[in-house]
């Protein structure tokens, strides 16, 4: 089936706006990784909100 060049565009501008969100989204949960794995070295607790519901 043939698309038109503005179907063809819109499709490239739509590829091109959401390959950045996707990589974004990469980094953050590798950060929250990495983040979660350094508190649990240094001996932080890994979820603080545990901590405050027995009291």
């Amino acid at each position: 089936m043939h698309q038109s060049r503005k179907e063809q565009s819109i499709e490239r501008a739509s590829r091109i706006l959401l390959h950045p969100d996707r990589r974004e989204a990469g980094l953050l949960s590798a950060m929250e990784d990495n983040i979660e794995a350094a508190e649990e070295w240094a001996g932080f607790a890994v979820n603080p909100r545990r901590n405050h519901q027995g009291r």
